[in-house]
């Protein structure tokens, strides 16, 4: 109610004209600002606010009645209403409790309505309203791990690292040279580093004479159930050959995290397999360069794509 003109009861008695006791007059409630009114069961028996805001929230709206310790002495009820004049919640008004919370999820400029009603009594009340975030991980099902700050639900057998989803064994951002990724962690190839004219082989992770004078000393050989396979082609244990082939190399996109606009992805493809850094490649229509390259790791980003369209996806890259 707010005070300024006069009008006549049925009783003769002069009542303070009411500016919201109807929904279309409804007085606007907003987080952070706290609204007096007053209630009154002969006057001003009814009284509207309205609430909106410009994102999804969880919001709060309390209303006490009266002074602290005091039975306000009121009868009636509050009514809360959906932007489409559903009820959603209701409570009533009683003489020996002062305040009535409200919490509710409220859609992004979607209005919501408080009726308030006084059957008997009157008294001052207050509003006031809060508001919350949506916790982006209330939709993660059970036995699933929510990966802030993207609200993905990462699955069994994942990890959540900088955003996106990926699997433990994988390391973000790649290792550089001189290391290799240990259950999603970069270590030093080979610990401590090599002796002088003995360099460090990242595959094999030992320690190898360096070459002189043209003469080569190769690293150990690969066990003969893993051979090192030629650019563009992939061991299968399955078969035990090397599979694959015709000049692109293909691999699987491991971690997709959108950076300034962008996406990054790590391939599970390096050096040792033939990629180099600059070669170009392709994911699931969209067109990468190669900018950093490890020993079985290799990092590019793409543009125009959305991080669930290119993870676990296939790649080719030309070497």
């Amino acid at each position: 109610m707010a005070l300024g003109a006069w009008v006549s009861s049925g009783c003769g008695t002069k009542c303070p004209l009411d500016t919201d006791n109807q929904q279309p007059k409804a007085l606007r409630i907003s987080p952070g600002v706290l609204v007096k009114d007053f209630i009154e069961s002969r006057c001003d028996r009814e009284d509207w606010k309205d609430f909106s805001y410009f994102q999804d929230v969880r919001a709060t709206v309390t209303f006490a009645f009266g002074e602290p310790y005091k039975p306000h002495g009121v009868t009636g009820e509050i009514t809360l209403f959906s932007f489409d004049a559903n009820v959603l919640q209701r409570q009533p008004i009683v003489p020996e409790r002062r305040d009535y919370g409200f919490v509710f999820t409220a859609q992004k400029d979607k209005d919501y309505f408080f009726q308030v009603v006084a059957t008997k009594g009157s008294t001052a009340y207050m509003v006031e309203t809060k508001v919350e975030p949506l916790d982006p991980c209330a939709a993660c099902a059970a036995g699933t791990v929510c990966c802030r700050p993207t609200g993905l639900c990462c699955d069994a057998g994942t990890v959540c690292r900088q955003g996106a989803c990926v699997r433990p064994d994988v390391c973000d951002p790649a290792c550089g040279p001189g290391s290799v990724c240990v259950a999603g962690q970069c270590e030093e190839a080979c610990p401590g580093g090599c002796r002088r004219g003995w360099r460090c082989d990242e595959d094999s992770r030992t320690c190898v004479r360096e070459s002189r004078g043209g003469a080569r000393h190769p690293s150990p050989s690969p066990a003969p159930q893993t051979p090192r396979c030629g650019a563009g082609e992939t061991y299968n244990p399955a078969t035990k050959q090397c599979e694959g082939g015709g000049g692109a190399i293909p691999g699987t996109v491991l971690s997709a995290t959108e950076k300034g606009g962008v996406v990054e992805i790590l391939i599970n493809r390096g050096s040792s397999h033939g990629v180099r850094s600059g070669a170009s490649g392709s994911v699931a229509g969209f067109s990468f360069q190669v900018e950093s390259v490890s020993a079985t790791r290799c990092k590019a980003k793409v543009k125009g794509a959305r991080p669930d369209q290119v993870l676990n996806k296939t790649v080719r890259i030309t070497p």
